[in-house]
């Protein structure tokens, strides 16, 4: 679909013309409302039109909107011993309570390293897959179904 302008003719009667007639390239897409910031003729005599402007503005610190995080040092810093014996002590003690995210944020180490510091307890693995199967006993026929099917279809990625 066109779009058109109507206009006065030589003869004074109003026609209907196209956007683009008796205007530039550039003239024509200003008219329709792009932001057109500068046209260039190349080589081959076509028209190069951006909308985006050749430089892209400097902006400072003020002009940014405010961090969401606080941005990670470079230099991680080492667990001591004695940090690394409460660590394993607290996931120990209560895992249910001590999830490796809690941890990893309340020593400030990611969470891989609390992974290999201090992994789950033999007795926790045991209690949750066992509230795993009792979930799937309560599932139904097609549900059951559904989740067996998805675990094919995720083996054959």
């Amino acid at each position: 679909m066109f779009a058109l302008r109507i206009a006065r003719t030589a003869s004074g009667q109003l026609a209907r013309l196209p956007l683009s007639a008796g205007m530039s390239s550039a003239a024509a897409r200003k008219s329709l409302g792009t932001n057109v910031h500068f046209t260039e003729t190349l080589e081959d005599g076509s028209i190069f039109v951006s909308r985006v402007p050749k430089e892209l503005p400097t902006l400072s610190e003020a002009d940014l909107p405010p961090l969401v995080r606080k941005p990670k040092s470079a230099e991680a810093t080492p667990l001591t011993p004695e940090l690394q014996h409460a660590l394993t002590k607290l996931r120990n003690e209560d895992p249910a309570h001590w999830t490796v995210s809690r941890l990893a944020k309340k020593f400030d180490v990611p969470r891989p390293a609390v992974l290999m510091l201090a992994p789950c307890p033999e007795w926790r693995r045991q209690e949750i897959q066992s509230k795993a199967d009792a979930e799937w006993e309560q599932l139904g026929y097609k549900k059951r179904l559904i989740r067996i099917n998805r675990l094919r279809r995720r083996l054959q990625w």
